[in-house]
Order: structure tokens, then sequence, then C-alpha cells
């Protein structure tokens, strides 16, 4: 990408060097400015003048792209906009597997595999999101290796002499309100009607989506929407990650036998996510400030404003 002289130079210039680094397709940069780089700039101009840090959902399903999108939004809000941004991914914020194997030995065995609600430290990251808003020193992020399907060691962020001016929160469930009781009683595919005949992981999912969960999003001050275009863009996408894990993993030497899944394994893999997915395309765009609507490469076929931003 070659920057042109106009009043995105320092925007263009600093998606130039992030696709550079992520090697990414020049595709990338130009979807990024044509559909994103506007609701950074609102998004950062905002968080620079609030009492509070803005606290942005960033929601998609597994494989749309939210991590690096959101990754490329903080950089740009920083850099280009002067606003303290940074990236908190509800992936990181998945309980210990020691805690995740209790749940599946007291509640239900479904919650040994992590991802639903109820699978994450909902206690640490309010606890992350207020130390942000007023920091004593550098705040410590945790990091949760998918690898190892286990927390890691902590990041720091910050000085501690001022605080976050714009979070994203990045989930593939966050803004995703709970089912009716009724929705529940007919399961959607194997993995609800041979392991859950009972309904009991089924409906703590949804108790969870009800409690904490809505608590959280009821926090958020802006929600943003990357709309796939059905629940079979799923596979694709998740197996595309898949190849980039078992790349990463392969290149440092580790064993990839227990680190990655198989083809089949991540089609059963993501059968825990079905419901709340095929949920998630037929509500969360209703309460998004923007939905950004994808076709299954993941370019971006229209945006809808449902909300003013800024």
């Amino acid at each position: 990408m070659k920057a042109k002289p106009g009043v995105f130079d320092p925007v263009l210039a600093e998606v130039a060097e992030f696709i550079r680094e992520e090697a990414l397709p020049e595709a990338y940069g130009r979807s990024f400015l044509a559909w994103y780089a506007g609701a950074v700039k609102s998004l950062a101009l905002r968080a620079k003048v609030a009492q509070r840090p803005l606290l942005v959902g960033l929601s998609g399903c597994q494989g749309s792209g939210k991590s690096t999108l959101a990754r490329l939004m903080a950089r740009v809000a920083n850099r280009v906009f002067g606003a303290r941004a940074l990236v908190l991914s509800l992936d990181d914020f998945y309980l210990p597997k020691s805690a995740r194997q209790a749940l599946a030995a007291n509640l239900h065995p479904l919650f040994a595999t992590r991802g639903v609600p109820g699978t994450h430290d909902l206690a640490l990251l309010k606890r992350t999101l207020n130390q942000l808003a007023a920091p004593d020193g550098p705040v410590e992020l945790p990091v949760f290796d998918k690898a190892r399907d286990d927390r890691t060691s902590l990041v720091r962020w910050g000085d501690g002499g001022a605080p976050a001016q714009l979070i994203i929160l990045e989930g593939w469930c966050v803004g995703v309100p709970a089912q009716s009781d009724g929705a529940l009683l007919q399961p959607i595919n194997p993995v609800e009607a041979d392991q859950d005949q009972e309904l009991v992981w089924r409906r703590e999912i949804n108790r969870q989506l009800q409690g904490g969960y809505a608590q959280l999003f009821e926090q958020l001050e802006v929600l943003l929407f990357l709309k796939a275009p059905g629940f079979d863009a799923v596979f694709d996408w998740r197996w595309e990650q898949e190849q980039k894990l078992f790349a990463t993993v392969q290149g440092s030497g580790a064993t990839t036998a227990d680190a990655t899944m198989s083809r089949r394994e991540v089609a059963e893999f993501i059968l825990h996510y079905q419901r709340l997915t095929q949920h998630a395309l037929d509500t969360v765009g209703q309460r998004a400030s923007i939905v950004w609507e994808m076709n299954a490469d993941r370019a971006i076929q229209r945006m809808n404003l449902t909300a003013v931003v800024a």
C-alpha cells in the first residue's frame, strides 16, 4: 500500500505497516480504510473526552477476523488519533484448565471444553477493567494459550500514570443475549442431543448469559458486530485458524499432536458454539451500533449503522 495525499495519510501509513508485520494481503488494508477507519476515528475522539474508559464490544463468530481487526483498531486509535487504547480478548479470560475440569466433574462434562458462557473468569475481567480505569502501576493482563488449553503468563500494560481511554473487548459471544427457556428444549446438533439430554449444559449456559454476562454486556457503551453469512462459514474459518496455530506450534519446535486439532476434531469442536452463534446472527445485529455484513471469504458486503457512534 502506498500513501496518497489526503486526510487519511497517517492512517494509511499505519495500516500499511501493520499488514507488513502481520503478513496480511493488501486487500485487508484497503478494506480497513474503506469500512473501519471512520469508526476508529469516531471512537478515539469520543474516548479522549470521556470521563471513564470507553468500553467497546467487538463481536463476531470464530474465525471472523475480530482479533486482528481489534488489534489494528487499537493501534490506529493510539498512534494516529492519540487515544490510549488496548484490546482485551474474552478468550484470555477463560478459567484455568483445572477450574474447567472441576466444572465438568461437578456440573456437566461439556464444561471441560472452553468457550461457552460459564467457562470465563468474569471476576478477573471485572477487576481488570477496574484497574485499567484507575491504574496503580502497570496493569497485568492474562494470556490464554490455546495450544496448551490453559492460562499462561501475564503481560503488563501501561506505566500506571494514566488510565486507558479506549478498551476494545472482543469475543465470539460478546453482546449475545440469553435465549427463552422454550428455545432450549429442542437440540440443534448431536452434541446437544447425545451429551445434554437433560438440558443441564444448555440451561446453565443460558443462566450465565442472564447473570454475569448480561451485567458485563450492559457496560458496553458501543457494540460492533462482524456478521457472518451463516454458521456454515464457521467451520472453514475455524479450520483456517487451526492450520495457522499448527504452523506456529510446529515453528516453535513443540509437539503438535496434543496442541492442535484435526479437521474432524474442529468440526466436532464448533458444535459446542452452534446454538449461540446462530442466536447471535439473529439478535446481535439488533443491539449493535455498527454491523458489518460479511460474505464467505470475509469481505464486507455492506455496513449498517443502527446507532450513532459519536
